[in-house]
């Protein structure tokens, strides 16, 4: 094993580290976004080619990775290349470990791609990195380029405290989770259950959302989940505007978990419901959860984790909503959440609340915003419908399966198609970093999606299965279709 330090690491400067963007108009000023200290640190480590004539995976290559005086780091490569056989199903796994808490993250060929040759962060500033080389003597190599390195800052952003004092409190909402670009973002009532945030927050291929954040340490540094609560965003899916106040919204998707195969929606349980529109005043409070900065005299273990403040809804103008819960920088991307009727009436984005004045308000873009209407209904990427039919079910005859992922990008890419006779369930594919609806699930076979993302599959029908309850579902590397059902005709 190779033990490599990286010495006298440059550091940026408090300015680019934290960004000075907030400086460039009155609206950006007001944005709530609190971009995570952090430094890029230069890492070069190159394996070459490695290859595993065995018959059985084994461990090619190990080394630890460590910047000094750093509270986190995750790796970025230039070339991961890991064997992998799409008709086995297997391949090489690049195994990335804390040294500080053991959290691991397993990266194969597929998610490799899914993460964009990134890693999930870790808490500490060493990981051990080994390449597990599959027994098929396809050649593997890893290249890393740099590490991103946390920093311990406690700055507070663009606080925004409707009072003489900050009344946030801690708060464990499953459906809230925090955004690597600073931000805050929520699980939300679409067909596949995922996201929206501000637009300023920049979502992106490239930006993590992190669920049950555990609290900062005492100097207000950030802690990280384990890789297991960690999902990228997927670049495919991502729409959204900064147009300033009123008009600031993103919606995306994230690929599933690396080490359960569940989306986060399978791992949380639980997702805000969208109003149709935003209401008009009437006594109603709004509650703001969100990752949000603090300031002495709060605790700096609650520095950008989650917390919760309910507060009076002030207004409704056009697309801007305005109430009065304490906000600061990192609760951009919060959902407004109407209390009253417990629905989702909007976007948090910008700061607005002041001490010495009780008709100030922070402020958000109302969920019937055009644009945004739209992008819900035309979602990209693994937020649109991925669809499966099944037809000619009948005995002794070809069953026709279609799987249907035009709106994903998805030509040229291998599914999987299998049933299951014992019902709907959960099974963790690993390979393909998914858990399927199926009990005890059946591959019948695998094709590749056509120029226009759809995928056609025949395949005979038992003769002695006439009467029998099937249940259907297709899969392809981070992405299941619906189930579908029928009985044997």
């Amino acid at each position: 094993m190779k033990i490599r330090t990286m010495k006298n690491a440059p550091a940026l400067g408090l300015a680019a580290a934290m960004g000075l963007g907030f400086l460039l108009s009155s609206t950006d000023a007001l944005a709530q976004r609190a971009e995570w200290p952090r430094k890029d640190v230069p890492y070069a480590v190159d394996t070459g080619l490695l290859m595993n004539g065995g018959n059985a995976m084994k461990v090619v290559w190990s080394e630890i990775i460590e910047v000094p005086d750093v509270i986190s780091v995750r790796l970025f490569f230039s070339d991961l290349m890991l064997s992998w056989n799409p008709d086995t199903l297997e391949g090489s796994i690049l195994r990335i470990t804390s040294l500080t808490d053991g959290a691991v993250q397993h990266l194969n060929a597929l998610s490799a791609e899914q993460w964009a040759n990134s890693s999930a962060y870790f808490n500490g500033n060493a990981v051990q990195v080994e390449l597990l080389a599959a027994p098929d003597g396809k050649p593997n190599r890893v290249v890393l380029q740099h590490v991103e390195a946390g920093l311990a800052d406690d700055s507070v952003g663009i606080a925004s405290i409707c009072g003489n004092a900050d009344d946030r409190q801690l708060s464990y909402s499953d459906r809230s989770g925090r955004l690597s670009s600073g931000c805050t973002a929520w699980i939300f009532d679409d067909s596949n259950h995922q996201f929206l945030t501000a637009g300023h927050c920049g979502a992106r291929q490239g930006v993590v959302v992190e669920f049950n954040v555990p609290l900062s340490n005492s100097n207000g540094s950030l802690n990280h989940p384990g890789p297991e609560d960690q999902y990228p965003i997927d670049g495919a899916s991502v729409q959204s505007v900064n147009g300033g106040i009123g008009n600031d919204w993103a919606y995306f998707a994230c690929f599933p978990n690396t080490e359960t195969g569940l989306t986060a929606y399978q791992a949380q349980g639980d997702y805000h419901v969208l109003a149709d529109r935003a209401p008009s005043v009437n006594g109603q409070d709004i509650r703001i959860t969100g990752y949000g900065t603090v300031s002495s005299p709060v605790s700096p273990t609650w520095q950008q984790v989650q917390k919760t403040h309910v507060g009076p809804y002030m207004s409704l103008s056009g697309t801007t909503v305005r109430y009065r819960p304490d906000t600061t920088g990192g609760n951009s991307g919060s959902a407004v959440w109407n209390e009253t009727d417990g629905e989702a009436i909007g976007i948090h984005s910008h700061a607005g609340c002041n001490s010495w004045d009780p008709n100030s308000a922070n402020q958000g873009t109302a969920i019937h915003n055009s644009g945004l209407q739209n992008a819900l209904l035309n979602p990209r990427g693994l937020a649109a419908p991925f669809s499966l039919t099944v037809s000619n079910l009948s005995a002794g005859q070809n069953v026709v399966l279609e799987a249907d992922d035009s709106s994903s990008a998805a030509p040229g890419k291998q599914v999987y198609f299998a049933y299951s006779v014992r019902g709907e369930g959960s099974t963790h594919l690993a390979d393909l970093g998914v858990t399927m609806g199926l009990q005890s699930p059946v591959l019948i076979g695998s094709t590749f999606f056509d120029g226009s993302g759809y995928a056609p599959l025949s395949a005979r029908v038992p003769s002695g299965a006439q009467g029998r309850a099937v249940w259907f579902q297709a899969v392809r590397a981070g992405r299941v279709s619906e189930v579908a059902s029928g009985t044997v005709q």
